[in-house]
């Protein structure tokens, strides 16, 4: 619960208070805490994740979010064919839905973020087995927040 309050402080000094603010909080929290507990995501968690995109809206272009969303499905489920011990169903899916929700630039952030903590993660745990979700939820959860401050930083620095 103290990762929970943590997380909507931080989101609301960043972002006004709104509903659908704090609903992206609350998914991305409880997404992440399944994850890390049972390394296990059941099939209802679709309704959660079409409430998010149908009401939290984010102004991301359509185009811009389709055309994001292929090509994670593209990469994330040629990986998931070719090599199935190294990414899960869930990751495929959430990699794909978040980059429908976020679009490009903020997708890319997350995904650096996520990749970052997991290796942090099998530095500090000594574990081969990764919970990515979780990881992935903070990637999105900081892009969600300062995702294109981020990715516009970035770009101006290594131009």
């Amino acid at each position: 619960m103290k990762t929970l309050f943590f997380m909507l402080i931080i989101t609301f000094l960043i972002k006004p208070f709104q509903l659908s603010t704090l609903y992206v909080v609350f998914f991305l929290y409880f997404l992440a805490k399944k994850d890390y507990v049972t390394m296990y995501i059941e099939k209802y968690w679709i309704f959660p994740s079409i409430l998010l995109v149908c009401f939290c809206s984010n102004y991301v272009p359509l185009f811009n979010r389709v055309c994001t969303s292929l090509v994670f499905l593209l990469v994330s489920g040629t990986i998931k064919i070719i090599r199935t011990e190294w990414i899960g169903s869930a990751d495929v899916c959430f990699l794909t839905f978040f980059g429908f929700y976020l679009g490009i630039e903020r997708m890319l952030i997350a995904l650096y973020i996520s990749v970052l903590l997991g290796f942090l993660w099998i530095l500090y745990k000594k574990k081969h087995i990764l919970p990515y979700l979780s990881c992935l939820s903070i990637g999105v959860w900081i892009a969600y927040l300062k995702g294109y401050t981020i990715f516009y930083f970035l770009i101006n620095l290594f131009s």
